[in-house]
């Protein structure tokens, strides 16, 4: 029990602060840690924010700088590769020409011209001196392309939200249009019922079979009415030649 309390009570350097973290660090899980987990751990063993945030923008410009330095260096060793297989295949194709042909060597002077312009460039390429105005530059075309990329970024997703937006749209339409199809349905149906429940009832079996048995009976009239109506007409076809004559 007596360690702890002797361990509380001792005091430590600030190189003795630094290795501990870093022998700790080492030894912990490795995983990203997020600025606000940092600002907390920092204010547990008395660093103020203030401090934390001056040392990420420090960190973040050193950060800057290293990539800076290494896409120049990385940019120029692609250039020095480049003019190599250039001049290689060039010079080539040069000694081939004059191999082949009468007279006497002369690919060995473009050769040696363009071998020393070879040289400078491979000197440039290789060295790892970097100038504050190259770092500056490429810090700025690096800040750009972060801000093409965001912009790139932004505009894909205003895009998606747009499909997302008019899909939802056109769901609702379709579902508007079942909607409406199904209420005219609905109404269309209850007119037919209610037509059909105005209308006058049919007729009873018995009256229909009465006037079945009514219906020949008055075709029979009609046929002894005809004669009559025949008879009358020579009647009075007879009598009108005795009219005439009186």
């Amino acid at each position: 029990m007596g360690k702890p309390d002797e361990q509380s009570g001792r005091r430590y350097t600030e190189a003795e602060v630094r290795t501990i973290l870093e022998r700790a660090l080492r030894g912990a899980q490795a995983r990203d840690v997020s600025h606000d987990e940092l600002v907390a751990a920092a204010e547990e063993i008395g660093i103020s924010r203030d401090a934390i945030e001056v040392a990420s923008r420090d960190l973040e410009l050193v950060r800057g700088e290293e990539e800076a330095r290494a896409a120049i260096l990385a940019r120029r060793r692609k250039g020095f590769r480049s003019h190599l297989s250039s001049f290689l295949l060039v010079n080539a194709f040069l000694f081939a020409i004059n191999a082949l042909t009468p007279g006497p060597w002369w690919f060995f002077w473009p050769l040696l011209g363009w071998g020393l312009g070879l040289a400078f460039h491979a000197r440039a390429a290789l060295s790892s001196d970097v100038s504050p105005r190259q770092l500056r530059r490429e810090s700025e075309r690096s800040a750009a392309r972060a801000r093409t990329e965001q912009l790139l970024r932004l505009k894909e997703q205003r895009r998606v939200e747009r499909l997302a937006r008019k899909q939802r749209l056109e769901q609702s339409a379709e579902d508007l249009g079942h909607a409406v199809e199904e209420g005219v349905a609905t109404v269309l149906s209850r007119i037919a019922q209610e037509i059909r429940g105005s209308a006058p009832p049919p007729p009873p079996a018995e009256d229909a079979a009465r006037r079945r048995r009514i219906a020949p009976l008055d075709a029979d009239d009609a046929d002894d009415a005809e004669p009559e109506a025949l008879g009358e007409e020579e009647a009075d076809r007879a009598a009108r030649p005795g009219r005439s004559r009186r």
